[in-house]
C-alpha cells in the first residue's frame, strides 16, 4: 500500500511548492492514472514515488509518503530500486548497454544477484513479456515501441512491487501502444501496483481503476475509471483532458481555407533513401505540396516518417530523385535555408539561457512584439525569463514550436509536436499551425496523435507500405477509414 499524508514538496531552487498537501491512498494491485494540464505536478509526484526526490532532486518535504509503512524519501535508492520500477517517457534515458540482452541483465547485475539468479530473472522476463524476438539486437536499431518493451523488461526482471510509467505512449504508434496496453494488462493481472502519468490515455481506458486529476500541484478530483472515460465533453475540456475515444474525432475535421499569403509548390520526384548497408527506408516517394496545406505524415514506427522530414529539411540527402520548389531543384543546403524542423525531442534544440533568448536566437531584426504575441498564443508568457531546461516536457515542446513560428520559414516540419501535451496545449499548437498555413507556409506533421491529426491536417501522406505511398485530401470518410485501421 502507498500512502501520501499531506505531502508537499518544493525544489531547492524554487520559492514555491510544486506539490501541495497531497493525500492519496493506493491499495496493492491498483492501477492508477495521473493526469492534468502540463506543469500540474505529475512528474514531481512520480519523482517522489521512485525516490529521485530527494536523492537526485533535493528540496523541502512536508508530510509523509509511505510504501507498506516505510518512508520512501528515507529509503536508500539501492533498496528502493528493487521495489519501485520506472519506465520513462524516452527509454533511451535509462539504457546503459548497447544490446538488448545485456540491457535486460544490467539491473540485476547492478543489484548484485548471482549469475544463476540473473539468468532465471531474464528468462522469466523474456517469457512473460514475449520478448524473444528482441534478444541479441542493437539498442540503436530498435523502434520507439521496441525500446519501450526492452525498458519494461529490464524493470520487470527486478520484480518490483510498483511500476511507474511516465508518458509511455508519447512516441508510440497505435500498434505499439496496443502492445504496451497488453503488457500493462499482464502486470495488472499479476497483482502489481501501477501508476501511469499520461495525457493520451485512450489505450488505458479498460485498465485503470482510478484517475487522479492534478491541478497546480494539488489533487483536484478523483474518479473511477468508468466515470473518467465518460466525462461530458464540456467537463473534459474544462479540465484540459484528452478524449478517451480519439477514434470519434472525425467530427472535428478542419475545414481548409483557400486563401493564403503565398502561393508556392514543393515537389518530391522519385525519392529513394537508405542508410549505409541498410535496406531501403524510402522507396519512390512522389507528391506535390502547396502553400496553406498541412500534410499529416502517417505510418508505423520505423516506416521512414522522420527520415522523410530530414530529407525535406536538408539534414539528409536522397540517394535518388529530387526535390523542387516552384519548379527549381533544391539542394540540401537550400532546403535548410527555406525550412525549419521542430524535432521530436525538444531537448535537442534548446540552446538559450531563457525562453525569450531561445525564440530570439539567430534573428537579425528586432522581433520583440512578435515574440510577445507568440508567447501569449502558446501560453508561455509566464515562463519568458525561465531557463528552458527548467520547464516541463510539454512546455519545452511549445518553446520549440514558438521558435519555428518566429523564423517565418516557407516549409515547416513538425515531428510529433503534441508528444506530452495536454488538451489545451494540443489545441494551441493546432491553431498555431493553422495560422502558419494561412500565412502561406507548407507544413508537414509527423504524428501518431489521431485527435490532433483530425483537427489540424488538410492532407494525409501514408508511409505504411513502400508500394502504397499516397497523398490524400482529408475527409471525414478518410478519417473513419484510418480510425478503423488503427483502433480496431
Amino acid at each position: 500500500m502507498i500512502t501520501f499524508n499531506n505531502f508537499s514538496f518544493r525544489y531547492e531552487e524554487s520559492p514555491y511548492y510544486t506539490l501541495k498537501n497531497i493525500n492519496m491512498t493506493v491499495q496493492t494491485g491498483e492501477f492508477i492514472l495521473l493526469t492534468g494540464r502540463s506543469g500540474c505536478g505529475k512528474t514531481t509526484l512520480i519523482r517522489s514515488l521512485n525516490g529521485l526526490i530527494p536523492h537526485f532532486y533535493p528540496g523541502e518535504i512536508k508530510g509523509s509518503l509511505l510504501l507498506d509503512g516505510k518512508s520512501i524519501p528515507e529509503m536508500e535508492p539501492s533498496k528502493l530500486a528493487g521495489q519501485v520500477g520506472t519506465v520513462f517517457q524516452d527509454p533511451r534515458s535509462q539504457f546503459f548497454m548497447t544490446d538488448t540482452t545485456r540491457e535486460l541483465a544490467f539491473g540485476c547485475e547492478n543489484m548484485g544477484f548471482s549469475r544463476e539468479e540473473n539468468i532465471t530473472r531474464i528468462v522469466k522476463s523474456v517469457n512473460d513479456l514475449d520478448l524473444e524476438e528482441y534478444l541479441n539486437r542493437s539498442i540503436f536499431e530498435l523502434s520507439s515501441g521496441e525500446k519501450q518493451q526492452i525498458a519494461i523488461g529490464s524493470v520487470y526482471a527486478l520484480a518490483p512491487k510498483v511500476y511507474i510509467f511516465d508518458e509511455p505512449s508519447a512516441n508510440l504508434d497505435y500498434q505499439a501502444a496496443k502492445r504496451l496496453s497488453g503488457t500493462m494488462k499482464k502486470l495488472k493481472q499479476e497483482g502489481y501496483t501501477i501508476f501511469v502519468a499520461e495525457h493520451r490515455f485512450y489505450y488505458l481506458r479498460d485498465l485503470f481503476d482510478r484517475a487522479f486529476l492534478l491541478h497546480d500541484g494539488k489533487i483536484e478530483q478523483c474518479f473511477t475509471g468508468e466515470e473518467f472515460c465518460i466525462l461530458p465533453e464540456k467537463t473534459r475540456i474544462k479540465y484540459g483532458l484528452r478524449t478517451a475515444y480519439p477514434e470519434q474525432s472525425a467530427g472535428n475535421i478542419r475545414t481548409k481555407k483557400t486563401e493564403c499569403r503565398r502561393s508556392d509548390t514543393l515537389t518530391a520526384e522519385g525519392i529513394f533513401f537508405s542508410y549505409k548497408k541498410k535496406d531501403e527506408i524510402l522507396h519512390n516517394i512522389n507528391f506535390e505540396a502547396h502553400s496553406g496545406e498541412v500534410i499529416g505524415i502517417l505510418g508505423h514506427n520505423g516506416a521512414g516518417k522522420t527520415t522523410l522530414l530530414s530529407l525535406l529539411t536538408g539534414l539528409l540527402k536522397e540517394k535518388h530523385g529530387k526535390t523542387l520548389y516552384n519548379g527549381k531543384n533544391l539542394t540540401p543546403r537550400r532546403r535548410r535555408i527555406l525550412s525549419y524542423l521542430v524535432m521530436q525531442d525538444a531537448d535537442y534544440q534548446l540552446f538559450g539561457s531563457s525562453v525569450d533568448e531561445e525564440l530570439s536566437l539567430g534573428l537579425k531584426n528586432d522581433c520583440t512584439q512578435k515574440i510577445v504575441g507568440i508567447l501569449d498564443a502558446l501560453n508561455l508568457s509566464a515562463y519568458r525569463d525561465r531557463h528552458p531546461a527548467s520547464l516541463s516536457g510539454g512546455q519545452k515542446q511549445r518553446v520549440t514550436i514558438g521558435a519555428a513560428i518566429v523564423k517565418d520559414s516557407s516549409i515547416i516540419c513538425f515531428d510529433e509536436p503534441t508528444s506530452g501535451l495536454d488538451y489545451d496545449s494540443m489545441l494551441r499548437v493546432s491553431e498555431t499551425i493553422e495560422t502558419l498555413a494561412d500565412d502561406g507556409a507548407i507544413i508537414f506533421v509527423v504524428s501518431h496523435d489521431f485527435e490532433f491529426i483530425a483537427r489540424t491536417c488538410t492532407e494525409i501522406l501514408l508511409l505504411d507500405k513502400k508500394d502504397t505511398v499516397q497523398k490524400t485530401h482529408m475527409t471525414r470518410e478518410i478519417l473513419q477509414v484510418l480510425a478503423g485501421k488503427y483502433f480496431n
